[in-house]
């Protein structure tokens, strides 16, 4: 079995761990700001939805604008001590949450518990790339967020269920799921990223500025309708919520199915042609939505982004892989997701103005020509640069 994982058979324990570990306190944290807080909030603490929805914006600004920093102290100071201080911050959290009856206490616990989290998947990151066997680097990368992210929706959909009827049942729920967290994780407390062996050529690092358009573009162009999909596909595209949701989870089970097909021609073939392919899969499927497709034609468009995000995350994955410095590299790979989340905060806002000021289509036309735009641009680059 092991023959057929990406990862090197030394030290997947504890690898495998840590991404529970990772998994369980993303679903924590979707559970307890989407879940828990819309019920416990303005019931138990006395506190309305723009006081709790402040809390997770804080929590996400402060996590995301310190992940340079988080990423250095992951490989600086130990792995293993920086997911113990998460599971610490997120336990301490849940158990100050029926004491924060004044919105700031809940805003100081939400930064505090984002800063902890800051260090996570630039470590996690960091340490699929360097524990990855040779030649299987982006299909190593793509599994390992894929087995954390679903944990977001289990955690939401799980703690939502219990939170409508009985919220303070699902606050102890959520203590209990941090608790094994925080026993998980002490158990890897003296857990240390493995460094490599020093280079003998200097990096460039001028080179890093290459990485940030597709860093920014690949959230910031779907975070354009993020906050309006659902009156999107009501209006336009004469949709229901339980349609669109159909057709999302069929997209997302082909890229997910097609992921071991496209990471393993990436890892063999090279990264060039999924990221360059990827975006502009995903550019013309944003392009086609914005005029009004029937349904045999969004189900088609639903199938090519699949293809595209199955072709994009591997060869998103491949091209750092291959060339981020290896000195410092959990902090570099924080920066990189620093960049991410800016795309993810700036996106609504500039959608929501384009929507006004031009209608809907408007930000999937400017969602589209940013796809097409990182395209081109990476296209052009892999002509003219010299890449690993």
């Amino acid at each position: 079995m092991f023959r057929y994982l990406p990862w090197a058979r030394e030290g997947l324990f504890v690898f495998l761990r840590l991404v529970l570990a990772v998994g369980l306190m993303e679903g924590v944290r979707s559970g307890y700001f989407a879940g828990l807080l819309p019920f416990y909030a303005p019931e138990y603490l006395g506190l309305g939805p723009a006081t709790f929805t402040l809390a997770f914006t804080f929590h996400q600004l402060s996590e995301n604008l310190s992940k340079t920093f988080g990423g250095l102290l992951a490989e600086r100071v130990g792995f293993g001590k920086t997911v113990s201080l998460a599971a610490f911050a997120g336990f301490l959290t849940l158990l100050l949450t029926p004491m924060a009856h004044a919105a700031w206490l809940l805003w100081v616990l939400a930064v505090l518990w984002g800063l902890s989290m800051s260090t996570l998947y630039p470590g996690l990151t960091t340490l699929a790339s360097r524990i990855a066997v040779p030649g299987r680097e982006a299909r190593a990368l793509s599994f390992t967020l894929t087995l954390v992210m679903p944990w977001v929706g289990i955690g939401l959909v799980g703690v939502g269920q219990v939170a409508q009827k009985e919220p303070e049942a699902a606050l102890t729920l959520l203590m209990v799921a941090q608790g094994v967290v925080l026993l998980l994780a002490l158990s890897l407390f003296p857990f240390r990223i493995p460094i490599p062996k020093a280079v003998r050529e200097p990096y460039p690092y001028k080179r890093l500025l290459f990485f940030l358009p597709a860093a920014f573009g690949q959230t910031f162009a779907p975070a354009l309708v993020s906050l309006f999909i659902l009156r999107l596909a009501k209006e336009e595209l004469a949709l229901e919520p339980i349609a669109l949701g159909g057709l999302l989870l069929l997209g997302g089970a082909l890229a997910l199915g097609l992921l071991p097909l496209t990471g393993r021609q990436v890892d063999r073939k090279g990264y060039r042609f999924a990221l360059v392919g990827g975006l502009f899969l995903l550019g013309v499927v944003m392009v086609w939505l914005a005029f009004t497709p029937s349904f045999m034609e969004l189900i088609l468009l639903v199938l090519l982004a699949g293809v595209g995000y199955s072709l994009f995350l591997p060869g998103w994955n491949g091209f750092l892989a291959k060339n981020l410095p290896q000195e410092n590299r959990a902090a570099i790979w924080g920066g990189l997701m620093t960049v991410e989340g800016l795309g993810i905060a700036l996106g609504p806002a500039v959608g929501g103005l384009l929507w006004e000021a031009f209608g809907l289509r408007a930000p999937l036309l400017t969602g589209s020509a940013v796809f097409f735009l990182l395209s081109l641009f990476y296209a052009v680059l892999f002509w003219r640069m010299r890449w690993n």
